[in-house]
């Protein structure tokens, strides 16, 4: 009676086991799904609306020195195609953040200073078209002031805040995964005493030392256990790589690649309104100083030394030091090449400079318009970001793989367990014929 009572009790704790390991599987999914859709969905199009808000700016100053010709509604055909890149964006932010009131507000504000935007820019070109250069430079020195004063303000804020949540339900579903596993641990334990428990009980009612179907079942369960807890370790591993490796680097390179179009903004600013020049000279050097910096030394040589293939330094500062780590792989190459990028990016403002400097105006727009610098840093941090997502990508799916099917295979083992344990149960009392 006391065996049947104990092979009626062995279902709780294989029951136990095999939920705990089905909660570890789902809360692991759970975070899982907070890192890959949030991460690539809210956030980036957050960045997609603060880079696209600056490449419109710089595409606005850029037709001014250009003197690019007007479509019917008053602006040039590039920057209706920029603008409507703009409110897709928007829209897409819209979509992703509907479920959450504290970010409907930044975007309403959005819309409303974009349309002011919009109107004193359309002034802007309509002065420039008829001659006017005091009021293209006037209307065009408001506009800016409407975009870095509001809608980049306000770009950064749905940025953030979609950057906190991710962070903070991250770092929740990680602890509830923590805990999940102890329990994982706590039920394996209890399962296979119980196990070694009732194989001691029939050793000492039939006086055999050892129950074949028991000894199966508790191997079986070693090794289940074992082998539920190394994947979720697994998937934990690459999901903490996916976070805080790969994705971290493609967020500083989002946020590069849109201070490097504010810095390309500058320099066009600059050209368009000259009388600006020592105003425009911090805003871009500001600029440039949040890409990279260096402590106790001057910048330009450290990048030409990097260029020539040293090491970033210790202790260098920037969003572009952020991402170039030192090291042989192709990946720290692809990010310590945004770093040289910059350093030709910067050699050719000097030299569009000089040339304002030498009243040579003329050939410093020529200079602006060619270009080539901007376009090769643009599209190496664009080659890094993509770089750093497929590795996101590789993480996030090599997570999910660590865990696939495991809430089944721990079902499979509870019943296999239960099933040879009343197995061993059978043949015991069918051999005593009891």
């Amino acid at each position: 009676m006391l065996l049947r009572i104990a092979m009626a009790l062995a279902i709780l704790p294989a029951a136990f086991f095999a939920t705990t390991i089905q909660l570890g599987v789902a809360r692991n999914d759970d975070t899982l799904e907070t890192v890959a859709r949030d991460a690539t969905e809210g956030i980036t199009v957050a960045q997609a609306i603060k880079l696209s808000l600056a490449e419109l700016d710089e595409l606005v100053v850029r037709d001014l020195v250009d003197d690019t010709p007007l479509g019917s509604n008053g602006y040039p055909a590039n920057y209706d195609r920029k603008r409507t890149e703009v409110h897709d964006n928007l829209v897409r932010a819209a979509v992703q953040s509907s479920a959450n009131d504290a970010y409907v507000q930044p975007l309403a504000n959005i819309e409303y200073a974009l349309a002011h935007y919009h109107t004193l820019v359309k002034e802007a070109f309509a002065a420039d078209a008829r001659g006017d250069e005091r009021a293209a430079v006037d209307a065009y020195q408001r506009a800016n002031q409407v975009m870095e004063g509001t809608l980049f303000g306000e770009a950064d804020f749905i940025d953030k805040a979609n950057t906190y949540v991710l962070n903070d339900t991250y770092d929740r579903q990680q602890a509830r995964t923590r805990s999940t596993i102890g329990l994982i641990a706590v039920s394996w334990v209890g399962l296979i005493g119980f196990l070694v428990v009732l194989q001691l009980l029939l050793a000492r009612a039939f006086r055999r030392l050892v129950n074949p179907p028991l000894l199966v079942a508790t191997v079986l369960t070693v090794f289940a256990g074992a082998f539920a807890l190394a994947r979720l370790d697994s998937s934990a591993h690459h999901l903490t790589a996916a976070r805080l490796q790969a994705f971290d680097s493609v967020q500083v390179l989002a946020r590069a690649r849109a201070k490097v179009v504010s810095a390309r903004q500058a320099q066009g600013h600059l050209l368009f309104d000259p009388g600006r020049g020592a105003e425009a000279e911090a805003q871009y050097q500001s600029l440039t100083e949040e890409l990279f910096r260096v402590q106790d030394r001057d910048r330009a040589v450290a990048l030409a030394q990097i260029s020539q293939g040293a090491n970033v330094p210790e202790g260098a500062g920037g969003m572009l030091a952020q991402a170039a780590v030192a090291g042989a792989n192709r990946r720290d190459e692809m990010a310590r090449r945004t770093v040289v990028a910059l350093g030709d990016f910067l050699a050719a403002d000097r030299v569009m400079r000089q040339l304002l400097d030498y009243n040579q105006p003329q050939m410093a727009v020529e200079h602006y318009r060619r270009g080539l610098t901007f376009s090769q840093i643009t599209s190496t941090i664009a080659e890094a970001q993509l770089e750093k997502q497929a590795m996101f990508d590789g993480h996030a799916r090599s997570a999910a793989a660590a865990t696939a099917r495991l809430d089944r295979i721990a079902v499979a083992t509870a019943v296999a367990v239960l099933a040879l344990a009343g197995l061993g149960l059978y043949v015991r009392l069918r051999e005593y014929g009891a």
